[in-house]
């Protein structure tokens, strides 16, 4: 199996269901992650291919691609000589213009046991640390996805057992608000399933009524003057505006913890990841 490196799309458009504003359909734009040859004597072929119906199932060897954006995912199935060919040489680029008159696309990659076994782990940046994707706000603020090393709360689809050690691991936080995404909303980035759940609870924080905004930010600031009184002994200034989100801005980076909150910091510590990533690629051109 080829898996290729990492490559961003910043500013892509997602589609969504006219009836459901937070399930995307599709993108505009797509990256290819991996390709293989499944040849008809492997001894999975059965297992992969019993998910097609009709025609639209295998009954040779084949060429099959994982393409994914940062919210959708799709396959595509098609000749082996395809792929036999970009795999000889990667270097002339995947013919995408061949894929719609060869082969057939699937929405999403299959989440079969075979399939999961199959198809390879993939974060969307390069070391599974960096901004996957922002949505803005129309009166400031943002909700940011992103990726870092730390523990799983939630893992991946056909894992049942937490990883030992650190592994890349999606969640949002929102700074307009500075919503505390907890370890319900951070999940083991292993996969566009694992990203597209996280950019589906952020898409629901967008939505009207979801985001307290300065409601939330005010009252917080008020517990964190209450707090530091108590146990700092500081003085309640007489403007507590501004100390929530200066909390979230500094709080210390504790990604090895399980139960860890979002915070404005760790998108700080994304960010600087992403900017390494574009400046790698850049100097590779």
């Amino acid at each position: 199996m080829l898996v290729l490196p990492p490559t961003d799309l910043p500013g892509n458009t997602h589609h969504l269901s006219p009836t459901n504003p937070t399930f995307v359909t599709g993108a505009a734009r797509y990256r290819l992650s991996w390709t293989e040859i499944v040849e008809r004597s492997d001894p999975r072929f059965d297992a992969l291919t019993e998910i097609f119906a009709g025609s639209h199932r295998p009954t040779d060897t084949f060429g099959v691609a994982g393409l994914e954006s940062q919210e959708h995912s799709i396959l595509w199935l098609g000749p082996a000589d395809i792929v036999t060919r970009f795999e000889a040489n990667p270097a002339t680029g995947f013919p995408f213009t061949e894929l719609n008159t060869h082969g057939c696309f699937g929405d999403r990659w299959p989440n079969t046991d075979a399939w999961l076994d199959f198809i390879p782990a993939t974060t969307w940046n390069a070391d599974g640390q960096g901004i996957v994707t922002e949505y803005a706000f129309d009166d400031g603020g943002q909700v940011v996805v992103y990726e870092l090393l730390g523990r799983p709360a939630l893992l991946s689809q056909g894992r049942t057992e937490s990883p030992r050690g650190l592994v890349p691991v999606v969640t949002f936080h929102c700074t307009r608000c500075h919503y505390e995404g907890d370890h319900h909303d951070r999940y083991m980035s292993a996969g566009p399933a694992d990203r597209r759940a996280a950019c589906r609870k952020a898409r629901q924080h967008m939505r009207p009524g979801r985001c307290r905004g300065s409601e939330a930010t005010s009252r917080a600031d008020m517990m964190v003057a209450v707090v530091d009184q108590v146990v700092a002994g500081r003085p309640q200034p007489a403007d507590t505006t501004g100390l929530y989100a200066s909390r979230c801005q500094t709080s210390e980076l504790r990604c090895d913890e399980a139960l860890v909150h979002s915070t404005c910091a760790e998108i700080r510590e994304a960010r600087k990841h992403t900017a390494r990533h574009r400046m790698a690629a850049g100097a590779a051109e």
